[in-house]
């Protein structure tokens, strides 16, 4: 031990540049990390079964998932088979969940570490840029959403003065000088959250999931009342004839694809609120259940609502902001305002905490994967809002459709690294996580494989994407590809997700990885490291060998790590 103490001194003196260390090569040994990388302490899994249930409802109750509906009419389907896609997708997500929060909750790590075990210590990196890249594009275009719905709050509360600002910007901005103005204010108004760990973060969903789902229900029945207590013909509003049998199938599968690639991002990300659990029956069927509930719940209060606001304004609104507008311009009056005001702060409340949970905390656990030497999970997320308005959205979704379908083909991009580490757990290594080798690439350690990359994975995944993604040309272009290549796509979450993990399972068949350190050659049972939480029994979180940012080695070295509710000594 002795011995292991002065090689963690030597790593630690500033011998090397961050540049330097993050391209060592696989017998360099340590690597950098960060607290906000480390396990988390018992302190602070303080997440319980009602903040993970809040928080699924919090993902899902927001003005994309609203929408929904809309684009599921769209290609001919009625409103209950709406419900029927999101009832199916949503028992396929619960599964997904289940397999993906196991790993985080049993070795109480985030997803940038997680994804160490069956990516590499390096090779993680590129899987963490493409979260992070996308997850901050979705933050911006978020945020737009936000300041649409705040025009609307801040008409109730200020009145058509400021509903008729005027506009001093050219057309070809993509926005007016009033929604420039609402933007920056709900910008300002979530720039706050971004300071907020997400350890304390729990607190925030459960009181967006209450606020947020009776506003939408008081909007729901506020639009039953003026249609004469009828809840209005779902027909009427789709104008849409019914399709049946074979007309039926594809359709269906593609509803049934985007509900489950609607909180793909929120799927990957699990490592992330996982890892602060209080147990694991904590993060399992709460999930669970606010997927099916929130899915089902969502889909069918916008439907209802858009089929009974058409008979009372005498147009379908399936846009959330378009509609509480409409009802400001037909029912002027102080109740209309008090109302609206109610109901659009629930919506600019859903969007921030979205924003918070599944873009903005992803970031900033990506960020400080990246660069731990200088970024913590709180500045990542404070560097997420900022470059927000940097990037536009505006203009993003005014005039760039192609790009806004690439956006929405992001499930082909991470469906494939989410099977890669479900079967790496459950099926490669049986659940044995040796922690400490999460922190370090030097030959013999089981995360090294080749110079820090796991080239099974790598192939696993461009199998997976590849497999699928050709289909994107043809919402690109349509006709540019056959009917087979189209239909693959409308399968994209299921076959990009399945190719991926069997293309994986394949691989470690046929060339083996190595599940413990060098020189460890014991058998294990079914999750026999996370009895100590991936420690074997002389071991803690002092003998990490990593460089840890900001701490000398020798504090670091004398840590204890409480586990089961016992002191490991060093």
């Amino acid at each position: 031990m002795l011995q292991s103490i002065r090689q963690m001194k030597n790593a630690g003196r500033p011998t090397r540049t961050l540049k330097q260390l993050l391209q060592t090569s696989d017998s360099d040994g340590p690597i950098r990390y960060n607290k906000d990388l480390l396990p988390s302490p018992p302190e602070d899994r303080k997440w319980r079964w009602q903040h993970y249930f809040a928080y699924y409802l919090t993902m899902t109750f927001s003005p994309s998932s609203y929408n929904l509906g809309a684009s599921l009419v769209s290609i001919g389907l009625l409103w209950w088979h709406g419900m029927i896609a999101a009832v199916i997708g949503s028992v396929f997500l619960t599964v997904l969940v289940v397999l993906n929060s196991r790993g985080a909750i049993k070795y109480f790590v985030g997803f940038p570490v997680y994804v160490r075990v069956a990516a590499g210590v390096r090779g993680s990196s590129l899987y963490i840029l493409v979260r992070a890249v996308v997850a901050i594009i979705y933050f911006a275009t978020q945020t737009y959403y936000g300041g649409r719905i705040t025009s609307v709050f801040m008409r109730g509360i200020f009145g058509n003065g400021y509903h008729n600002i005027p506009n001093h910007l050219p057309e070809s901005a993509g926005i007016t000088s009033r929604d420039l103005l609402s933007f920056f204010i709900f910008w300002m108004i979530q720039m706050p959250v971004m300071f907020i760990h997400p350890k304390v973060l729990r607190h925030l969903f459960i009181v967006k999931a209450v606020y947020t789902t009776i506003s939408l229900l008081g909007v729901l029945g506020w639009t039953i009342s003026a249609n004469g207590g009828k809840l209005g013909d779902f027909e009427y509003t789709t104008k849409q004839t019914q399709l049946s049998g074979h007309d039926l199938i594809w359709p269906m599968i593609s509803a049934i694809n985007s509900v489950m690639g609607a909180l793909a991002p929120v799927l990957i990300n699990q490592p992330d609120i996982a890892r602060y659990g209080h147990s694991y029956s904590d993060v399992t069927w709460s999930q669970g259940v606010g997927i099916l509930i929130s899915k089902v719940l969502v889909m069918f209060i916008s439907t209802a609502t858009t089929a009974a606001a058409t008979n009372v304004l005498g147009k379908s609104f399936w846009n959330v902001w378009d509609l509480y507008g409409a009802i400001l311009d037909q029912y002027w009056s102080p109740g209309a305002r008090a109302g609206m005001v109610f109901a659009s702060f629930g919506m600019m409340l859903a969007v921030l905490v979205t924003n918070a949970g599944s873009n903005s905390l992803p970031v900033g656990a990506d960020l400080t994967g990246i660069c731990p030497r200088w970024l913590t999970t709180v500045r990542g997320q404070v560097i997420c809002a900022v470059l927000a308005p940097l990037l536009v959205p505006w203009k993003i979704i005014a005039s760039a459709t192609s790009f806004l379908t690439f956006l929405g083909s992001y499930t082909v991009f991470l469906m494939p690294i989410c099977a890669c580490m479900v079967v790496d757990y459950w099926l490669v290594r049986k659940g044995n996580i040796h922690v400490p080798s999460l922190y370090v690439c030097s030959t013999g350690d089981p995360y090294t494989y080749y110079k820090g990359w796991n080239l099974r994975m790598l192939f696993a995944w461009v199998a997976g994407v590849a497999f699928v993604v050709h289909g994107i040309a043809n919402s690109l272009n349509p006709g540019s590809v056959g009917m087979a290549s189209s239909n693959m796509y409308k399968l994209g979450f299921i076959l990009s997700f399945t190719m991926g993990g069997l293309v994986y399972y394949v691989l470690c068949l046929i060339w083996p990885i190595q599940v413990l350190p060098a020189g460890s050659d014991r058998t294990l049972m079914f999750e026999e490291l996370a009895a100590n939480e991936g420690f074997f029994d002389h071991e803690n979180v002092g003998t990490i060998t990593g460089v840890l940012v900001g701490e000398e080695v020798d504090h670091v070295s004398t840590q204890h790590y409480i586990a089961e509710g016992k002191e490991s000594k060093v």
